[in-house]
């Protein structure tokens, strides 16, 4: 099932009696489908939460360092 938007290709006024109205014309513009899980890729989901923690840990043993570089010094 393809879902879309309406779309006007021009001004969009409104009528009195509040219905839109378009100089131009109304087109459909086709738009992606919601996100679905079951179709997500487990080896890519993987593969990213390793990105994202490998980030952290990164961020956090540098600071570790630096915390103990700085006692150190003190």
């Amino acid at each position: 099932m393809t879902s879309g938007v309406i779309q006007c290709v021009g001004d969009v006024t409104v009528s009195l009696d509040g219905a839109p109205l378009c100089s131009g014309v109304w087109t459909l513009v086709p738009v992606p489908e919601p996100f679905d899980i079951t179709s997500a890729d487990p080896v890519l989901l993987g593969q990213a939460f390793l990105v994202g923690f490998g980030l952290i840990a990164t961020i956090a043993i540098a600071g570790w360092c630096c915390r103990t570089l700085l006692s150190m010094i003190r």
